[in-house]
């Protein structure tokens, strides 16, 4: 089915609603699905489920995202999870080609989703970090206020 839809569209993007709702790593079983996706032909692989993002890892040049946060959470914020944590997920194309990721930091204040400012280098600095345990580099772009993630 990968194939076939990957033949009509300039860019395909799977979005998988995948493991439980906390902790920071990726099981083992998500990160092989993800890159047997990528090599059927997604272009990125998007993971949501979890209450906290996790890392991204970049695999022949697409992107997966393991989990992507919240914006809405009906739980308490955990100290050290950090559910009130996430970003928007900007992808850079050239056509249908992934060029680069870029992810502005949130915060869930007053009950809605605001860009992240006095906390926003923490909030980069947690995504860097699980991203480098991925295999993943990124750089923090101060004037842009977000963390630059290069795909190609």
């Amino acid at each position: 089915m990968l194939a076939r839809t990957r033949s009509r569209v300039e860019l395909l993007i799977v979005s998988a609603h995948w493991g439980g709702n906390w902790g920071s790593d990726p099981p083992p079983e998500h990160r092989a699905l993800a890159r047997q996706l990528v090599d059927a032909g997604a272009d990125v692989v998007f993971g949501h489920s979890p209450h906290i993002f996790r890392g991204v890892e970049v695999y022949r040049n697409r992107p997966i995202i393991y989990g992507a946060g919240d914006f809405i959470d009906d739980y308490a914020v955990d100290p050290a999870e950090r559910n009130d944590f996430s970003f928007i997920f900007l992808l850079e194309t050239d056509g249908g080609t992934p060029q680069e990721l870029r992810l502005f930091p949130t915060v869930i204040e007053d009950f809605q989703a605001r860009r992240a400012v006095r906390n926003a280098r923490d909030v980069a600095g947690r995504m860097s970090r699980r991203c480098r345990a991925l295999g993943t580099g990124s750089s923090w772009n101060a004037g842009e206020g977000c963390l630059e993630i290069p795909l190609a």
